[in-house]
């Protein structure tokens, strides 16, 4: 006798690459179908502008004579302010 009939993990095996070959097809049919997302709207951003945005912006553009000026310390302090309030607060133990 040559071989035993029914080879089972023979038939595992292909059984497992047609599962995942299916998978892959209907992973693409599905990209395909729905395509690229959308871009999110950024109208609402613009809507609202934030001076603060204005100031460091206008602070860059003065480069090392931004040191000096009182407009650019404030506008930094304001900055250092708004990110470490962001900061999530860690306890003590």
């Amino acid at each position: 006798m040559r071989g035993r009939l029914l080879n089972i993990p023979a038939i595992g095996r292909a059984a497992g690459c047609v599962l995942v070959a299916a998978a892959i097809i209907a992973a693409a049919v599905q990209f395909h179908r729905h395509g690229a997302p959308q871009p999110l709207p950024t109208s609402w951003v613009a809507s609202r502008p934030d001076p603060l945005a204005a100031a460091m912006a206008h602070c860059q553009t003065l480069g090392m004579a931004a040191e000096n000026d009182a407009a650019c310390q404030a506008a930094w302090a304001e900055n250092r302010r708004r990110f470490f309030n962001d900061l999530p607060t860690h306890e003590a133990r």
